[in-house]
């Protein structure tokens, strides 16, 4: 069977019949074009010949120039596409079942002390840009967003009146998320005073840019990076902090990570429950600095 064939019919069953989010078969296709394209270089052009080698082979040069995570997406992306292969056509092994993903590091992920998150949401002015500015950082930390999340916010998902999110997220799974009153205000004024201004063409976003387009990521991003640059914030900070932040905060605050869970739309707990070292580790920096007897122990390394 052709690569390239097996290729196409594979990502057009991930479209059409599994139906994918657009996002996963954009990850996959990219994964799989940088796999082919290689197989292809090494003179391989049938899946028959496809052997434990040369993917081996491939996956050390991605090693070499990818994190951990990112090759282990990639691997991923490789085990489907051999398996729904081999199911289909029984006659070709499945080399992918014999590689298994690389070790990651568990990095804590970075988020904002409640202090600077509030210097950076009482930062902007009553401009209309101000309005805009505030009330997208509002709802990114106020709800735990994903970037995508609010971008993809149409009218119709809100629900100011109650102080509902509908949000649509990965595997188009749906969750409701509360809003507390400084999201609701904030994006209120920017809907009342704002955007009627600078709607150009009817649409359903809820973040129209001034130039009357949605607003993308790569907008919020920008954004982000600006204001904390601007604020001497810490600028190793990202989008992706502000629902690192809500989930944080909302811990800190005694709620129950099943809870959070299901306000982040995390399908396993297990996801959910890198937070709770974070905890751990705020637990552990306080007693080596408050317990005597952990200070004698940091003492006695100093010497």
């Amino acid at each position: 069977m052709n690569i390239d064939e097996a290729k196409e019919d594979y990502i057009h069953y991930i479209r059409v019949v599994d139906q994918k989010s657009l996002a996963t078969v954009s990850s996959y296709t990219h994964d799989l074009d940088l796999y082919t394209a290689y197989l292809n270089n090494q003179g391989i052009s049938c899946m028959e010949d496809i052997t434990v080698s040369h993917l081996q082979d491939f996956l050390a040069i991605q090693s070499d120039q990818k994190a951990a995570g990112s090759v282990n997406r990639m691997i991923v992306s490789i085990h489907m596409f051999h398996r729904f292969i081999s199911m289909n056509n029984p006659d070709i092994d499945d080399p992918s079942q014999h590689i298994h993903g690389r070790r990651t590091s568990k990095k804590l992920p970075k988020y904002f002390n409640v202090h600077d998150i509030e210097i950076l949401l009482d930062s902007f002015d009553e401009s209309d840009q101000g309005l805009f500015d505030k009330a997208i950082l509002e709802v990114l930390y106020g709800c735990g967003l994903r970037v995508s999340e609010l971008c993809g916010l149409h009218m119709s998902m809100i629900n100011l009146d109650h102080g509902f999110l509908r949000v649509i997220g990965k595997g188009d799974k749906e969750r409701m998320i509360p809003m507390h009153q400084r999201s609701i205000d904030a994006l209120q004024n920017y809907i009342v005073h704002v955007r009627p201004q600078w709607l150009k063409k009817k649409t359903q976003y809820v973040f129209v840019k001034a130039n009357g387009n949605p607003l993308l990521r790569q907008d919020v991003h920008k954004l982000i990076k600006a204001r904390l640059h601007m604020l001497g914030l810490n600028e190793a900070l990202s989008a992706h902090s502000f629902r690192h932040s809500f989930a944080t905060h909302l811990l800190d605050g005694g709620t129950d990570l099943r809870v959070v869970q299901e306000l982040l739309g995390h399908s396993d707990i297990a996801t959910t429950q890198i937070y709770t070292h974070i905890q751990n580790k705020k637990l552990k920096d306080a007693y080596t600095s408050f317990h005597p007897f952990a200070k004698e122990d940091k003492n006695d390394e100093k010497i």
